[in-house]
């Protein structure tokens, strides 16, 4: 009864898949919570992360084409 409450408990995306597992061990189906649990934090920093460095690019480039148009003034100056 003990892992079925365990079980209940966790977000339903955990309870899917250690419920799944048909685990007996109250402990195992702990680990494999916490497991789940620190995997899902770190895609979420990484996708944070991914997320900030995509819109420094895009900020780079519109830099880059800024200088691109200021170099081509430069050059058609008469």
């Amino acid at each position: 009864m003990q892992i079925m409450d365990f079980v209940a408990g966790l977000w339903p995306e955990l309870a899917i898949i250690t419920n799944g597992s048909n685990l007996t061990d109250l402990d195992e189906v702990e680990k494999i919570a916490k497991n789940i649990e620190s995997t899902s934090l770190i895609n979420k920093n990484v996708m944070v992360a991914v997320s900030l460095v995509t819109a420094e690019v895009k900020e780079l480039k519109i830099q880059i084409l800024e200088l691109k148009a200021k170099i081509k003034e430069a050059k058609y100056v008469p």
